[in-house]
């Protein structure tokens, strides 16, 4: 049975964790791990990173590249928000690939379903233009990353989004009258930025997503 560690217990590394007790032999790494867990959460097969990029994360994730065997397979969860020339985003795939000979970084669009309710939390705002959607599913991101170390894929970048997208217009609307809370406004109703693409994923792992249409997410 293969070992998996996974680095951060949130929203995502927690489903994940839940999805993986049945077939692999896997920890999940919070802030509050005892001591004597650290070796066994390091010596594994697979790593997945799955904490935000914030506060001293680059720090985090060098001590944590530098700790686990050579041979580790490292699994990145970035962002889309790369193509925003998000710094931080940006140093922590350079510094995966500079440390890890196996690794493939995940471009995650914006994460939803279940509870994660596009549209719910700027209810009864107003926001300054409307923009396309780039979101993808959560359970499409676990069977993304299941795919890949089942596949043994390594030294790969992959954008993660649903293939069919929307407007946050439509989308938080739509939500607003499912949900029963108030709609979310827009000064400029025009679509100011690109819809993500999910094809090479898709081509290179065969893949075909879960959950297609981010209008059928909930």
């Amino acid at each position: 049975m293969e070992k998996v560690s996974i680095l951060g217990c949130g929203w995502t590394g927690k489903a994940l964790y839940d999805e993986f007790t049945s077939t692999y032999e896997v920890n999940c790494m919070t802030k509050d791990i005892k001591e004597n867990e650290l070796q066994r959460f390091y010596d594994v097969d697979v790593l997945v990173i799955a904490i935000p990029p914030k506060d001293n994360y680059l720090d985090v994730l060098k001590k944590t590249l530098q700790k686990v065997n050579k041979n580790t397979y490292i699994i990145l969860l970035s962002s889309i928000s790369f193509y925003k020339n998000k710094t931080l985003v940006i140093e922590a795939e350079n510094l995966v690939q500079s440390i890890s000979p196996k690794y493939t970084i995940l471009r995650l669009g914006g994460l939803m379903g279940y509870d994660r309710i596009a549209g719910k939390y700027t209810a009864g705002k107003t926001l300054p233009n409307n923009s396309a959607t780039n979101y993808v599913h959560r359970d499409d991101v676990i069977s993304i990353i299941k795919t890949l170390i089942q596949k043994k894929i390594v030294n790969e970048i992959f954008d993660v989004v649903a293939p069919i997208q929307s407007t946050q217009k439509e989308i938080f609307s739509l939500n607003a009258d499912k949900f029963a809370f108030e709609k979310t406004y827009f000064l400029d109703d025009n679509v100011t930025n690109k819809t993500i693409s999910s094809s090479y994923l898709i081509e290179k792992l065969n893949y075909t997503f879960k959950k297609q249409n981010v209008l059928n997410f909930w």
